[in-house]
């Protein structure tokens, strides 16, 4: 049974405050096809490639092995003045740099490498627009260890996103057989009919399930020579406040500031070191509020129901919300 709005909060005003035009949540596809038609040449882009190794060269730049999965396969070895992994939290550049097991790189080595939050999730995107559009851009279905958000995307599109309580791996086993659409329906009957609105309007073929895992600060750094990691290759974070992408966009924005106007490669490595300074704060709390924010969401239901810890952490959220939002939403970085 629906107990109403727990707490609202604005995100608005931090973006008034800072000059900025209101957003949306963007899809990535979305964001994807912006970047081919305005930023990268469609014709330098090269997928199905991954990095196998890379060395930093005695007189500056970086030699990278690739290993290609496309029709042609084989490895190549290529060259440049930097290597960028914005490889993801699997990155197998920060996989390199930290010297680890060339044969433990990727997912298969997750609960290794990486922390398990105890919970997958489910994403979707459909054509659907709620009647409370006008005034509520975000919003969260809470419940016993499962919550569901839904966002925004623009053009009467949502994205939404499901948590549930599975150990990890269960995506590649037989206890995934169960359409996902469906299991998500069964695991949310009796919740909001905004829920199943978004369930309905949602083509079972885009449904999307990924375990989710994080990481602490790399204190060691992102930087080794010509090389630096970026977004969740440095800084995986929880995906509760919309912050992964988000922060890799804030990375790729300073780092692009650091690198203008370089005269000489010479000064590659001190331009790669103050990217990492002006970021690393800055994303490290964001990894830390998104991983305290998901554990406190999925357990809310319980702790809001314990004498007087329950009136305690309301006041928390309702003092430190805000100061979160603007903390995120801030143009400062």
């Amino acid at each position: 049974k629906s107990r109403g709005w727990l707490v609202k909060f604005d995100a608005a005003t931090p973006a008034k405050r800072g000059n900025l035009p209101l957003t949306l949540a963007i899809n990535r596809v979305v964001l994807q096809d912006i970047f081919l038609k305005y930023g990268v040449p469609e014709e330098r882009v090269h997928t199905s490639s991954k990095v196998i190794s890379y060395n930093n060269l005695e007189n500056g730049g970086v030699e990278v092995t690739l290993e290609d999965n496309g029709k042609d396969g084989g490895r190549r070895t290529v060259y440049g003045d930097i290597l960028v992994g914005a490889d993801g939290i699997w990155s197998r550049v920060k996989h390199r740099m930290e010297h680890l097991d060339p044969n433990e790189a990727g997912p298969k080595f997750a609960t290794k490498h990486a922390r398990y939050s105890g919970y997958t999730c489910f994403t979707g995107t459909c054509k659907h627009t709620p009647a409370d559009i006008e005034s509520v851009a975000y919003k969260v279905f809470l419940g016993q260890q499962q919550y569901l958000g839904c966002t925004d995307c623009g053009h009467g599109w949502q994205h939404w996103w499901a948590f549930l309580p599975d150990p990890p791996g269960v995506a590649n086993s037989a206890d995934s057989e169960e359409p996902m659409l469906d299991r998500l329906k069964r695991e949310f009957a009796g919740w909001s009919p905004e829920v199943h609105d978004l369930f309905d309007a949602t083509n079972p073929e885009v449904v999307k399930r990924r375990d989710l895992f994080d990481r602490l600060p790399l204190w060691n750094g992102w930087i080794d020579g010509s090389v630096a990691l970026l977004g969740d290759a440095c800084h995986p974070t929880m995906p509760n406040l919309g912050q992964g992408g988000a922060m890799a966009i804030e990375d790729a924005y300073v780092l692009g500031e650091e690198l203008r106007g370089i005269q000489h490669t010479d000064e590659i490595g001190n331009r790669l070191k103050a990217y990492e300074r002006r970021r690393f704060v800055r994303a490290s709390v964001a990894q830390f509020l998104s991983r305290n924010g998901s554990d406190l969401l999925v357990d809310w239901d319980k702790l809001r129901e314990t004498p007087i810890v329950g009136d305690i952490a309301m006041w928390f959220v309702n003092v430190f919300q805000p100061l979160t939002m603007n903390y995120l939403y801030s143009a400062k970085f």
